[in-house]
């Protein structure tokens, strides 16, 4: 028998203080008997006495009328559309799951910058599947009364916005924090700690990934290796000698870097040596006759590092232009890793970074694929996928804490090999058609949340094994 059904929240002035009742098809879904019992949402939990009653005429799902007493107890919005979980041995009823997404709103613009439109989209999809999803900060939390102002964007056509409204803390916090230096405040990191203490589950807490220090773990998988360009930590001419001895080009890489930020490319020609790198719409070019006044540029260059050093890769070309693949990985229900999205990203002209934000052209990979590499086009999508989760499933093997996303950067060369160029934690997730069609969006919005109904134990079947095998290939754009 199923212990966990959809259930709307409601609020009955008519209730006696303490009473809750129970729809009829929820109790018998649930094997729910009247009486006492505990009621929990999030972190607040209330007494209550259960009254078993018939179920309102209407569709959609049934409503546990609950006394605004105990609705405020709980902290839960009148009209919330959410899952009842019934712990039997216990004599406990949970609802939920409420999910917290952490992140910094913007000093300036729209509330959450260039993430506004995912975080609205979490939200809506969060309220119409019954998990509900709000933003918060820092600044949200009321410690003193354990309850959270949280946001929701609701409302229909120009009434649309923003709402604020106050709820538990949550049973799942799933991190979307922006920035790496965020992440790395003091007062940032106390709160971070002091919130682990207090919720249940936390995914992507992990923050930032380092450069070398998943390129050191994942090249300790024999069966990854492969992916894996020539790296080293930075530390001077030494390295650039070394590494521009055995390929014409090479790249340095900031440790904590994204987005294509910070990179530079360096190419040994006849005349001595080109160092370019793009601080902002243009991209910049230094020449240098040895590699020790090429050292004394890269110095500079590199100032604010850690850098990594990597070796230049033959990237395949489409019209003189190199591009890559952008792999979206999420996990869903079960905790199953789900291939969301594939798609080629194609450097602009004179550029040598094919990131959407410095310039690159998005492009259905099958159609770039079959242009490309011709009959060769369908082994090597597979090939992509099966790479995208080999490598999602090492790195969560190889990563503290819990993952739940991954954006991976793969390269083609002209012979069809694929290779790692980088692995983000939170991946930037557009939101616009032309970033895939509405299917892929949708899932984009639904798989954080359902992997989060899954950490909460709200899942019908929850199961703490997920096959090596699982797969679901449900689009590719």
């Amino acid at each position: 028998m199923p212990t966990v059904g959809p259930v709307m929240v409601a609020a009955d002035p008519q209730m006696r203080r303490r009473q809750a009742a129970v729809p009829a098809s929820l109790a018998a879904r649930l094997g729910l008997s009247a009486g006492e019992l505990l009621l929990t949402a999030g972190s607040a939990q209330a007494a209550a006495a259960a009254v078993v009653a018939p179920d309102p005429p209407g569709d959609g799902p049934p409503a546990l009328r609950l006394g605004p007493e105990l609705l405020h107890q709980l902290r839960v919005p009148d009209g919330t559309r959410l899952h009842a979980r019934w712990l039997a041995s216990s004599r406990t009823l949970a609802l939920g799951p409420f999910v917290g997404i952490l992140a910094l709103r913007s000093r300036r613009g729209v509330r959450y910058g260039e993430h506004e439109p995912f975080f609205r989209g979490l939200t809506r999809m969060g309220s119409k599947v019954g998990i509900p999803a709000y933003m918060f900060g820092p600044r949200d939390v009321d410690w003193n009364r354990r309850r959270v102002y949280g946001y929701t964007w609701s409302g229909a056509g120009p009434a649309r916005r923003w709402r604020r409204t106050v709820y538990p803390l949550p049973d799942v916090v799933y991190d979307r924090v922006q920035t790496r230096r965020a992440e790395l405040r003091p007062k940032f990191a106390a709160f971070r700690e002091r919130l682990s203490r207090s919720v249940p589950a936390w995914f992507n807490q992990t923050g930032f990934f380092d450069k070398w220090r998943m390129h050191v773990e994942l090249a300790k998988s024999e069966r990854l290796r492969r992916y894996l360009p020539d790296t080293a930590l930075y530390g001077g001419p030494r390295d650039l000698e070394r590494f521009l001895a055995a390929y014409r080009t090479v790249y340095l890489k900031p440790v904590g870097g994204s987005l294509g930020l910070g990179i530079v490319r360096v190419q040994r020609t006849p005349a001595g040596f080109v160092a370019a790198h793009q601080p902002g719409e243009t991209l910049l070019v230094h020449r240098a006759a040895s590699v020790r006044a090429l050292g004394r540029i890269v110095a500079r260059l590199t100032r604010r590092g850690p850098y990594i050093i990597q070796q230049g890769l033959p990237l395949a070309r489409w019209r003189g232009r190199p591009f890559d693949v952008r792999i979206l990985m999420q996990r869903t229900t079960g905790g199953a890793w789900a291939l969301t999205k594939m798609f080629s990203r194609i450097a602009a002209p004179g550029r040598f970074t094919a990131n959407l934000t410095r310039g690159g052209q998005g492009c259905r990979i099958g159609l770039l694929l079959r242009r490309v590499y011709g009959r060769r086009h369908g082994a090597l999508l597979k090939a992509l996928r099966d790479a995208g989760f080999e490598l999602a499933r090492e790195i969560e093997r190889t990563v503290p804490g819990t993952v739940g996303e991954l954006g991976l950067d793969l390269g083609l060369d002209r012979r069809g090999r694929i290779w790692l160029i980088e692995v983000n934690s939170k991946p930037f997730l557009q939101m616009t058609r032309e970033a895939g069609s509405a299917r892929t969006l949708s899932l984009s919005v639904q798989r954080p949340l359902r992997f989060a109904k899954f950490l909460a134990g709200f899942d019908e079947e929850r199961s703490d094994h997920v096959p090596s095998g699982a797969r679901h290939l449900d689009d590719v754009s």
